[in-house]
């Protein structure tokens, strides 16, 4: 396989247009183009990937809409709202945020950002809470016991 150049005219590409796509999801694509390691470059917001990887990104573009549709018909109604579980982490800097999407995405955790609350799927709780006790062990008091 050689390598795809995206700014080669002979090169055979497949254009998807995202321009429907918020740019935090734009990221998402990216970040998961990036984990399955294929290569992939943006015009403006149409995403241009070699065609040979075409099936390849069709599925993680799939997976990730039926992740965005999953969260959006929770936003319809109260009864999607049983479906998540809602961090609100207004008080954690920029930086804690990111590090915490960091340890998420190594996880494979899926999660989605409305404004600083952090939403997750139920399920993963125990996971996440031990993200945020790793990332925010400033307010733990530990006991000993020994005393």
């Amino acid at each position: 396989m050689s390598e795809w150049n995206p700014k080669d005219p002979e090169a055979l590409t497949t254009r998807y247009d995202l321009s429907d796509w918020s740019v935090d999801d734009r990221a998402d694509v990216a970040a998961a183009l990036a984990d399955a390691e294929v290569a992939h470059s943006w015009d403006g917001p149409e995403l241009l990937v070699a065609q040979d990887t075409e099936q390849v990104v069709d599925a993680i573009l799939d997976e990730i809409e039926d992740e965005l549709d999953n969260l959006d018909d929770g936003d319809d109604d109260d009864s999607g709202e049983d479906n998540i579980t809602e961090y609100e982490l207004d008080e954690w800097s920029e930086g804690e945020r990111k590090q915490l999407c960091d340890m998420l995405d190594n996880l494979d955790i899926g999660y989605r950002w409305d404004g600083t609350m952090l939403l997750v799927p139920i399920g993963v709780e125990a996971v996440v809470d031990s993200c945020l006790d790793s990332i925010d062990s400033r307010g733990v008091t530990f006991v000993d016991d020994n005393n």
